[in-house]
């Protein structure tokens, strides 16, 4: 919207829009090179959770900038000339990223720890893709980041929805329009950014439109906060902006129920279960994972996991950011995805083995946006679960071919014998048979932490026109408009593009001269 002659409700140097982890960073950024910052946030203060806070809590911490821009190089590259990320913006990145660490300690961060060593991916350079986990994980970094926008007194506007960006006669962002909540009532607020304005409002993960016109599969869940829905998006490509990585996802398999607004992670070989195909071990390839924590395999239960014929069709220890794309199969002739839904099926020892639900972060952990009952009987009766006294049971009740689900499980479970994955080299420890009747099933659904996709950004965190250019003082950070392509590089991705990007947009937003 161009502004002619708008009068202002409030005025700030820097105003950023969004309060998760990317819009505290850019905002503690800014207001530490000299900038005066409001930050807006739509939801209220009581109640208030983003994605960050429900997210692992672990951060990429690279050890070597050269490795990692070699490694996330790999994953980005097309072809000789064509990039799903810009080279560039890469090797800031790396270059930030191996500060991440060091930044937060900074801040007053304690306790970070090592948590995963080597990126997802066994690429050039995937030894370098360190993660640290600060303590308290998602909600102790939130926590962290807060009492540094409070110790800085930053004002911070509750419920205050920034609906459009306001550009000037010369194309320049210079300021925001936005709907105060307040008392049940809603008016509008023109503010002012003398310097620049940073968009962090998340993805579009609780946009249904969205998600139909973009991603590969629909429908798709996400465990992230319900308050991202494209926001961000919305105003950017009303200020001129191109967009990129629009079909890019974060996934895996997640549970799905009406009754609860976010998916939910599942935890398919215990209640500690964790996918030993999820981190590359230098020297042990993707079976490290188990080889360091052997002593988990005693707590793990069968499980496996099957299409909508009632047959497996990948190893069920999977990377945890990019079985996604196995599951956009699509049967041309019977016009369905037979891998949407697919179905854990697992026997009376997974169902006595603790909740199905991962509970140290998402919506059953510490947002509690779901509890998950202990012995898993409430989700039982609500039918969540679906059980059978027999395979052939349990089969009809979930809508599948009996005879090749009996033929399934006779098939793992002699693998299980021989110790043995021949159809998909399953890791040996965790081949448990499936012999403690009854039997149980849950459906699963393509989804995962967060989409991708949103304005395209530079190096220097300014979002771009279609023709590359920058839209002047329009700067963005965080999942909006991720740097992450197709292949994410391993746990603690997002949030290290959070605190990477949010500082990039900060520094330059207050180096702005004042309009």
């Amino acid at each position: 919207m161009l502004i002619q002659g708008t009068g202002w409700n409030l005025e700030s140097d820097v105003v950023v829009i969004g309060f998760g982890s990317a819009g505290a960073v850019a905002a503690i950024t800014a207001h530490d090179g000299g900038a005066q910052v409001l930050v807006l946030e739509k939801q209220a203060s009581e109640n208030f959770i983003t994605t960050s806070y429900m997210a692992g809590g672990s951060i990429i911490c690279p050890s070597d900038a050269i490795e990692a821009e070699r490694y996330m190089g790999a994953l980005n590259k097309v072809s000789q000339e064509l990039y799903w990320t810009d080279p560039e913006i890469i090797r800031v990145w790396a270059r930030y990223a191996t500060e991440n660490k060091v930044w937060l300690e900074r801040m007053g961060g304690k306790g970070l720890k090592l948590y995963r060593h080597g990126g997802e991916h066994e690429t050039p350079g995937y030894e370098s893709i360190d993660s640290y986990r600060l303590q308290g994980m998602g909600p102790g970094l939130m926590r962290l980041l807060y009492e540094q926008v409070n110790a800085r007194k930053i004002q911070v506007m509750h419920n205050m929805q920034a609906t459009e960006l306001l550009v000037d006669s010369k194309g320049q962002v210079s300021g925001v329009k936005a709907q105060k909540k307040a008392e049940g009532k809603s008016r509008e607020e023109n503010v002012r950014a003398r310097r620049a304005v940073i968009l962090a409002t998340g993805g579009f993960e609780f946009d249904e439109f969205m998600k139909l016109q973009y991603l590969k599969i629909y429908p798709t869940y996400f465990t992230g906060s319900p308050a991202n829905t494209g926001d961000g998006i919305r105003m950017a490509l009303g200020a001129g902006a191109q967009l990129w990585h629009m079909n890019c996802v974060s996934g895996r398999f997640v549970m799905k129920f009406p009754e609860v607004a976010s998916g939910i992670a599942p935890a398919l070989g215990g209640k500690m279960w964790i996918s030993p195909g999820g981190t590359a071990i230098p020297g042990l390839g993707g079976t490290g994972w188990v080889a360091q924590h052997a002593s988990r395999a005693d707590a793990l239960a069968g499980y496996v996991v099957v299409d909508r014929y009632g047959r497996r069709f990948t190893n069920e220890n999977f990377k945890g950011h990019s079985l996604y794309y196995d599951l956009t199969v699509f049967d041309s002739q019977r016009l369905f995805y037979p891998r949407v839904p697919s179905y854990w099926i697992f026997d009376q020892r997974r169902m006595d083995n603790g909740p199905l639900a991962w509970q140290l972060s998402g919506p059953a952990g510490p947002a509690r946006l779901y509890s998950w009952s202990k012995d898993n009987r409430v989700e039982l009766e609500r039918g969540w679960i679906r059980r059978g006294e027999t395979v052939e049971v349990l089969a009809g009740r979930i809508g599948v071919d009996p005879q090749n689900l009996k033929d399934t499980l006779t098939s793992f479970n002699r693998c299980c014998r021989n110790g043995k994955d021949t159809e998909f080299n399953r890791q040996t420890d965790t081949l448990i048979a499936l012999d403690t009747p009854p039997f149980y099933a849950v459906e699963l659904w393509p989804g995962g932490p967060n989409t991708q996709g949103g304005p395209r950004r530079n190096e220097r965190a300014q979002v771009l026109r279609p023709d590359d250019s920058p839209i002047p003082r329009l700067y963005s950070a965080g999942e909006l408009g991720s740097i992450f392509g197709m292949f994410y590089p391993g746990g603690g991705g997002n949030l290290s593009e959070c605190v990477v990007f949010g500082r990039i947009a900060g520094e330059h937003a207050s180096q702005e001269r004042p309009l």
